[in-house]
């Protein structure tokens, strides 16, 4: 039994070429203007490619931030493992090990709160700017 339907991913629905932003200025409507509409639409998808590299980044620089952390981590473990002297330094090591610990979750947290300010800021420009696009019909946002 043959299946005569055809898969959707086979369908060559030719939108390559196809631009969008023509067909919608074709379209017109009484008391809209099509061109702002799509340059404010157009604006925001900016800003989301904007919040989106923003946030890649931030996280980005976190994973080399906390695998910079490990490695030095085992490191100084190694380190102190292979010395003769460890058994009276326990407690110091131990405790040398959770300001280390505590110092780096600090510095960890510190980037990931900056990252998360820069994308809300990208967000508030953009807000701010499609305000005062509403606010102000005749500008463009």
């Amino acid at each position: 039994m043959s299946d005569s339907k055809s898969k959707s991913n086979d369908a060559d629905w030719g939108f390559a070429g196809f631009d969008f932003a023509k067909l919608i200025e074709s379209c017109q409507i009484s008391g809209v203007d099509m061109t702002a509409l799509i340059d404010t639409e157009k604006k925001n998808i900016d800003a989301l490619m904007e919040v989106n590299r923003s946030a890649y980044d931030g996280w980005r620089n976190l994973m080399a931030q906390q695998a910079e952390v490990f490695q030095e981590t085992m490191k100084a473990i190694a380190a102190e493992a292979g010395g003769e002297s460890v058994a009276g330094r326990r407690a110091e090591i131990a405790r040398e090990g959770f300001e280390k610990a505590l110092a780096n979750m600090r510095q960890l947290a510190e980037t990931a709160t900056e990252s998360q300010k820069q994308t809300i800021e990208i967000l508030r420009r953009r807000f701010e700017d499609g305000m005062a696009a509403m606010r102000n019909p005749g500008a463009r946002a």
